[in-house]
């Protein structure tokens, strides 16, 4: 028989996070709980439940057949949850009078802060906050109905349900998605560099060149260059996902990388960003639960960024001008 307080909403959603990081560590840091909160959590789950749900080991911890079988069911508890109060919100209308509004680094810089601060010029008594992540973190806060709508970005390759980080996608039936943009990757070397008199690299001019990658476009890349029949030599010793490592890399002659072109106003004096046929692109959208849920808050931001990212479909320009990243609505 299954113990009281099994179903407790808040201890599901820490096994949730307990698997996904793979420590109680992990996860306290991004339930912003403590350690021994998150070990005292677990410890009452798996009372509850009557069973092992972890086998701990020096580095970590992991599920046992048990604690799989849980958070299965867990996965669904909390979606169902989050659901149901997103729908007494929309039924109530409390989540009009409320935007929990989320991007990512490069697209807040871009244009997303703008975003922000013409809703809350036009919405003055509404309730406004702003989280600025990775977009799998947006797509889970999301998914527990702690954001109302995020600016996230997707590429081409990425597994139909999961994205890089092994977590749900924009494709999950639970978001609705809204195209904004395509965001092509260019090829970023030294001003030295032979290649940087080209205008426009040819994907065979990366053969034999190595090439610096980071996860989220760094398997796009390497798939893109095995079907071309083209051989760069990707150098795995040397990997980040901060755009400043990568450069700092590049600036020193290891190599060259690739840097979406929204992100090009970090882009160093003394490197330069070409255009490569066939790179990877990044599709930025906006996400969001499905219209059943959908607030008049949320729909008046989905408006404010189609407004401000109707000029950002960029032709094949050597560098970003000024007004490539002109806001196209004023405040």
């Amino acid at each position: 028989m299954i113990g009281n307080g099994m179903l407790d909403g808040r201890r599901l959603e820490t096994l949730l996070e307990v698997a996904r990081t793979g420590s109680f560590a992990g996860a306290a840091e991004s339930l912003s709980f403590t350690p021994s909160a998150v070990s005292q959590q677990m410890g009452a789950l798996e009372r509850a439940a009557g069973v092992v749900l972890f086998s701990r080991g020096a580095r970590g911890v992991s599920l046992t057949e048990a604690g799989q079988s849980l958070c299965h069911h867990a996965e669904a508890v909390t979606r169902r949850l989050a659901e149901a109060e997103a729908e007494l919100q929309a039924i109530s209308g409390a989540s009009d009078a409320r935007l929990r509004f989320g991007s990512f680094t490069s697209a807040t810089a871009a244009f997303a802060a703008e975003a922000y601060q013409i809703y809350r010029q036009r919405h003055p008594t509404s309730e406004v906050c702003f989280n600025d992540g990775e977009p799998y973190e947006n797509l889970a806060l999301l998914s527990k109905n702690k954001l109302d709508l995020a600016v996230i970005f997707e590429l081409d390759g990425w597994a139909s349900n999961v994205d890089y980080r092994g977590l749900n996608s924009c494709r999950d039936p639970q978001f609705e998605c809204i195209h904004l943009f395509d965001d092509p990757y260019l090829v970023v070397l030294p001003a030295s560099h032979p290649l940087a008199g080209e205008k426009r690299i040819a994907l065979d001019q990366l053969s034999g060149r190595s090439i610096l990658t980071s996860p989220p476009w760094g398997p796009s890349l390497q798939r893109i260059c095995a079907e071309a029949d083209v051989t760069p030599e990707f150098d795995l010793s040397c990997q980040g996902t901060g755009f400043e490592a990568l450069q700092s890399l590049v600036a020193v002659g290891h190599g060259l990388t690739l840097m979406p072109k929204l992100s090009l106003g970090w882009l160093r004096p003394t490197l330069v960003a070409r255009p490569l046929e066939g790179a990877p692109v990044r599709h930025v959208k906006a996400a969001a639960r499905g219209a059943a849920y959908r607030s008049s808050a949320t729909q008046a931001m989905l408006e404010i960024l189609a407004r401000l990212t109707e000029s950002f479909e960029w032709e094949d320009a050597v560098e970003p001008q000024a007004s490539d990243l002109e806001l196209a609505v004023g405040s």
